[in-house]
This record gives structure tokens, C-alpha cells and sequence, in this order.
């Protein structure tokens, strides 16, 4: 049986929807922050036990795959991308932040990342 250009094309589609459908929910991966923030945020509180327990692990920020977000002279020289890859969701990789944890991250960057 020779296969049709068309069905080689309906493959891809529906490969591509199965492997979309299987991802992270941007719904809740991309939630917007809530309006309250509170701009004194701890970082050696709040932000770094956050990263300590979700991020600073094996496969993940561990040193050899990425930078370890372990001490605050790392975490706030990358703080740019790292509020984009939360946003986004790409962060935590395999794992999704509840909301009040993305929102303390997000605040502390955006008052200014401070070493508190």
C-alpha cells in the first residue's frame, strides 16, 4: 500500500496535537500575579528556600546542567531570566510552582531583587 502525501501531513498534525495536549497546562503555569506583593520580600527567607526545595536539584539546577540558584549573587545576576522562564512556566522544569511561591519570586524581582 503506498502512502499519500496527505496522510503523511494528518500524522503530523495529530502527532503534534497529542505531544501539545501532553505538556504543562499553560493555564496554570502562565497565572497571573496577584496584586498583592509585598516588596520586602526575603530573599534568605523566601525566595531562597523556595529554590532550594524546587530548583537546586539533581537534573536541574545541580551545577553540570545549569548554574546552581544556591546563594544570591547567582539568583540575582540571572534574576531577568529567570522571572521569564517562571512566567512562562519553563521553570520548574517537570514541576509547577503554586501561585504564592511564583508570586514571591516574581515580587522580590520586581522590587528590585535585594539582598534582604
Amino acid at each position: 500500500m503506498k502512502i499519500k502525501s496527505y496522510q503523511v501531513y494528518l500524522f503530523a498534525i495529530t502527532f503534534i496535537m497529542v505531544v501539545v495536549a501532553c505538556s504543562k497546562n499553560a493555564s496554570t503555569d502562565t497565572a497571573p500575579v496577584v496584586a498583592s506583593c509585598d516588596p520586602n520580600t526575603s530573599f534568605s527567607k523566601t525566595i531562597l528556600p523556595l529554590f532550594n526545595s524546587t530548583c537546586n536539584l539533581s537534573g536541574c539546577h545541580d551545577g553540570p546542567n545549569a548554574a546552581a540558584l544556591n546563594n544570591f549573587q547567582v539568583v540575582h545576576d540571572n534574576a531577568s531570566q529567570i522571572r521569564a522562564s517562571i512566567s512562562t512556566g519553563r521553570m520548574p522544569k517537570d514541576k509547577t510552582l503554586a501561585i504564592t511561591d511564583k508570586n514571591a519570586i516574581l515580587c522580590w524581582i520586581d522590587n528590585g531583587a535585594k539582598n534582604n
